[in-house]
């Protein structure tokens, strides 16, 4: 009875090991008196061997795919098969028919269709979802029904009882939507409802309607939190406006940029107000998701393009206004998101979306050149809301749109008039207000500053080259490196040094290689003096300051 069972793996020791129970159950059997009434041959094993995939896996693997193609693919095809079906059925012409005779049967099909979808949705449940997504679909287009498609019309789009009706079927698909707690079913009877404002067409319903459905989309993604409906409807509602803009070809009109309704651009702005709203009082708002990002590019991206290229198009007497407005709505927008959230991509692109409204609107206001100098000042508007977002980015964005502005100026300008000086002091303010707040921008890298400081170095030659009598130019130059001195000293700043060293050395090169040639006696001599006497009390200085610096350091390591 003490025998030690056999020792190894896999299938044969579990085999050696149950044979030996088997033996001595036996044993105990036969001693106690116990007739054998089963035999004790064992089961078959069958061996298994590591890594060697099991063949009933691959057949139940198949069977699943089979059931899912047999089942959901074949159900949902044949659904989609139906309503096409029933639609081209629709559009057909009845000549020997009453007009609102293919409208009723029309009606009887959807009945027939949410009756199916009564019937399966305990059974057939993945059947009965697509059975009620076409009947919302056959249940739209048999309204239409009744307006288009046929010689003779049931009922007139422009009446009331026309209108009532699709208002009453848009009212069916939303409820159908808001009972089913279905995301995918609400944004359909959204899109219907869309469709509905396109297929009545008249200006007012279309913005209103529009109008109405984006705030019930808002409301529902509020109290649902079903966070997919901007981001779906929001580029909906754009598409609708632009078929309606152009004169909606979709019902055979011309295509035609509407001009006499300059209040709709203004539409596109309450819908940004009304959608980006409700991505601001979503329950999640710990982070910036992929939502929350895709829904901020569209309303900025879409939106904003949409209502510029409809002013810049039709509406050229309320251009102005409409974009001082868009500048307010946009950032008054990201004011809110930095509040609420200390936002950075949202405040930033709707940041950058309201200053874009706002340089849009002064381009309009003024003319050449002087559009540059309230461009400019505009530079420095843009750097105090960032360093109050505390965004680098929009500040690495002004700084890029700055240096345009500044090409533009240079390319488009024929004459200068000393704007290029003011360039530089507005470049020259924003190095100083972006070191005074370094520690809110939160800036690692000092690049910005050197940035700024670049152009400030490069515009107020080129400004003193076309305003400075030739003659002068160099004394002009020097005075501007005495300038960068003087705020070295006082700023505790060498970069203000080193501008002043190679505006000094930008002099020289000048005066030896043009002043020679194109001066006259009397005004070469005097740039010589000036530039040499200028450099000579510089080393002086720079000398006296190393000296002194020298014997501080040689006080200090003194014991």
């Amino acid at each position: 009875m003490n025998q030690t069972p056999p020792t190894g793996s896999g299938s044969d020791d579990l085999r050696a090991v149950i044979e030996q129970l088997s033996k001595r159950l036996s044993r105990v059997e036969k001693q106690l008196g116990i007739a054998e009434k089963s035999s004790n041959k064992l089961p078959e094993v069958t061996p298994i061997h590591p890594g060697v995939e099991s063949s009933t896996g691959k057949v139940r693997e198949q069977e699943s795919l089979e059931f899912e193609v047999g089942q959901t693919w074949f159900a949902v095809i044949g659904i989609i098969a139906l309503a096409v079906g029933m639609a081209f059925v629709l559009t057909l012409k009845y000549e020997n028919w009453h007009p609102a005779l293919p409208g009723v049967c029309g009606y009887v099909m959807c009945g027939i269709l949410f009756a199916l979808v009564r019937l399966s949705r305990t059974s057939f449940e993945v059947v009965s979802i697509y059975l009620r997504v076409a009947g919302m679909l056959l249940l739209f287009l048999t309204t239409v029904r009744f307006f288009y498609f046929g010689e003779v019309h049931a009922l007139d789009v422009n009446s009331l009882i026309g209108r009532g009706l699709f208002i009453v079927v848009l009212a069916i698909n939303l409820g159908i939507g808001w009972v089913r707690k279905s995301s995918p079913l609400f944004i359909l009877a959204l899109f219907t409802g869309l469709a509905t404002a396109l297929a009545i067409g008249s200006t007012w319903f279309v913005l209103i309607l529009i109008t109405g459905l984006s705030a019930i989309a808002v409301y529902v993604q509020v109290t649902q939190n079903w966070r997919r409906i901007v981001p779906v409807m929001f580029p909906l509602t754009v598409v609708a406006y632009v078929i309606w803009a152009v004169g909606n070809p979709l019902l055979g009109h011309e295509f035609k940029v509407d001009s006499t309704t300059p209040a709709a651009i203004f539409f596109i702005l309450l819908w940004t107000i009304m959608y980006s709203s409700a991505v601001i009082l979503r329950r999640e708002r710990e982070r910036e998701d992929s939502l929350v990002q895709i829904s901020g590019l569209l309303m900025c991206g879409l939106g904003f393009g949409t209502f510029f290229l409809h002013a810049l198009i039709a509406y050229d007497s309320i251009f102005l206004i409409s974009h001082v407005a868009a500048s307010i709505v946009f950032l008054s927008i990201a004011v809110v998101y930095w509040i609420r959230e200390e936002s950075s991509f949202s405040t930033f692109i709707y940041g950058m979306t309201g200053y874009a409204g706002l340089s849009f609107a002064l381009m309009k206001g003024f003319a050449v050149p002087q559009v540059f100098v309230a461009l400019s000042l505009q530079s420095l508007v843009v750097i105090a809301t960032a360093i109050w977002f505390r965004s680098r980015f929009i500040i690495v964005a002004n700084w890029l749109i700055f240096l345009g502005i500044i090409i533009a100026y240079i390319v488009l300008t024929e004459t200068e008039i000393g704007l290029s000086l003011g360039f530089g002091i507005v470049a020259l303010v924003s190095a100083r207000v972006l070191n005074w707040q370094q520690n809110r921008l939160v800036l690692r890298t000092q690049f910005m500053r050197v940035a700024y400081l670049a152009i400030t170095f490069c515009v107020f030659p080129y400004g003193f080259y076309y305003l400075a009598p030739e003659a002068y130019l160099a004394v002009a130059w020097v005075g501007l490196s005495l300038l960068y001195y003087v705020l070295s000293f006082f700023l505790h700043n060498r970069r203000y040094r080193w501008m002043g060293h190679m505006t000094l050395l930008l002099t020289v090169l000048y005066v030896m290689v043009v002043g020679t040639a194109r001066m006259e006696t009397t005004h070469r001599i005097i740039s010589f003096l000036v530039l040499g006497t200028i450099l000579l009390v510089v080393s002086l200085v720079f000398t006296q300051l190393k000296s002194k610096r020298l014997g501080e350091s040689r006080k200090k390591d003194q014991p």
